[in-house]
């Protein structure tokens, strides 16, 4: 083709040819990077997550997204909505915006074996675990390097949270969330209903 091309455009087929084959090496390493960083996708050209957050995959998925990126497609997909009795809110950091339902024992750290992985110098690969017992949601720290704090208190046991308790990982700030949805409190209201009998008996 640029045999017939290149001539008809009053270029030197040979030049131009070589010419042309500089330019597609030369341009090799920019169109590599661009395809590392972005691709193409039917809403259009999107950027590409760093390598390390595309791969935290196991994470608990986030039940609500204020983030106007794309990341939270990347975490795990739920089937189903639970009735979650707590929520935790990322207010810095790098999952700033996400909440999370907690429906059994989390383990927080920088660890992409964690059960949500907070990428940052500041946070140890094992740092603090919530759990529930019973209706209670306990967290404790696990040995981490800057401590977890609550409410401007370093702690190290078990430590009983409670609504709107703040949870302090170095600069990074969760908010807990106790939430009473309808259904539990049904239920709750049902568990504790008292019979009385109200039947009246006639006197003689």
């Amino acid at each position: 083709m640029g045999d017939i091309l290149f001539p008809a455009l009053g270029f030197n087929s040979d030049t131009a040819s070589l010419y042309f084959l500089y330019l597609a090496i030369a341009g090799f390493p920019v169109t590599f990077a661009l395809a590392w960083f972005f691709q193409i996708t039917p809403e259009g050209i999107v950027r590409t997550m760093p390598f390390v957050e595309r791969r935290v995959l196991s994470n608990i998925p986030p039940i609500n997204d204020r983030r106007t990126s794309r990341a939270g497609h990347l975490f795990r997909k739920s089937a189903e909505q639970p009735d979650y009795s707590w929520i935790l809110i990322a207010e810095s950091g790098p999952l700033a915006g996400f909440s999370f339902g907690i429906v059994k024992e989390v383990v927080i750290g920088r660890s992409l074996e964690c059960d949500l992985t907070v990428v940052s110098p500041h946070i140890s690969r094992r740092h603090a675990r919530l759990s529930l017992d019973g209706d209670q949601l306990l967290i404790a720290d696990l040995g981490s390097s800057n401590g977890t704090v609550v409410n401007g208190y370093t702690i190290a046991e078990n430590q009983a949270l409670h609504h709107d308790d703040e949870l302090r990982f170095h600069d990074i700030i969760f908010k807990i969330n106790a939430v009473h949805s309808a259904r539990r409190s049904a239920q709750q209201a049902a568990d504790k209903t008292t019979f009385v009998n109200t039947s009246i008996t006639n006197k003689n």
